[in-house]
């Protein structure tokens, strides 16, 4: 494998959503003050709605249809996408900079050393988790990963061939039933002992009515409802994770 493996992809959405590509995200940060500062970097077919757009080959034109290079919003990327698995050489690690550990990749921050959960639940249900900063001999807790984005979990681990990198999405979902509390957590603070367990229940919201949660299988891709006295699944996919209301009490 070679670091190429290692490209983040995502779904440009442009002109009010009407166009949806998928582009490459890059590894480029703007010059600090620059007008395109907070911005990144994206390479596809044309996309339109992107500032400074260029084409991706100085020798070629700009045209419709063609790879182009432009800085686009951050929030006007979705279903950020790295391969689930790759295994690298300890050479390419070396010239990567990856070293072994738990690592986070978000929108707003990129990829960052984790240290565990910072609490329970973020406001649409995620799992929030404690960012890392400072050298890798002493690091210390860093702000919080934001709540309001997707978060994929890095792990990356020694193996014969090198360096193997996993790549776990964090459910948008969180399944109704019995969770470690973290009540006594102080995000900036170093992580506190569970304080118990607390009973979650969740309902959906379809069509302007509540229906409650029996239970949530991702795997199969299904949420179980309870709808007019019986137990009837859902598939995931037509649920958005801000539809999902959640409800703590003490077990």
């Amino acid at each position: 494998m070679t670091p190429t493996d290692l490209r983040t992809f995502a779904t440009f959405d442009a002109h009010g959503g009407k166009v949806s590509k998928r582009v490459e995200v890059l590894d480029h940060e703007p010059p600090a003050g620059s007008p395109l500062e907070g911005l990144v970097a994206v390479l596809g077919e044309h996309p339109l709605g992107a500032v400074d757009e260029r084409a991706a080959d100085h020798s070629s034109e700009l045209s419709r249809g063609a790879r182009a290079i432009g800085w686009v919003d951050p929030a006007t990327l979705r279903d950020w996408y790295r391969p689930d698995r790759v295994v690298i050489s300890r050479l390419e690690a070396r010239r990567s900079g990856i070293v072994p550990g738990l690592y986070a990749d978000s929108r707003g921050r990129g990829r960052v050393r984790i240290d565990g959960r910072e609490a329970l639940l973020a406001p649409d249900g995620r799992p929030a988790f404690r960012a890392l900063a400072g050298p890798d001999d002493a690091p210390v807790v860093d702000v919080p990963l934001p709540k309001d984005q997707a978060v994929r979990l890095v792990a990356v681990s020694d193996v014969t061939d090198g360096l193997e990198i996993v790549t776990t999405p964090v459910s948008p979902f969180l399944t109704p039933g019995p969770h470690t509390a973290y009540d006594a957590d102080v995000p900036g603070l170093p992580p506190r002992p569970a304080t118990g367990t607390v009973l979650v229940s969740a309902s959906v919201l379809i069509d302007g009515t509540l229906y409650e949660v029996e239970r949530i299988d991702e795997r199969a891709a299904s949420m179980w409802i309870r709808r007019d006295g019986s137990v009837v699944p859902i598939a995931l996919s037509t649920v958005g994770p801000d539809l999902v209301r959640y409800a703590v009490a003490a077990a």
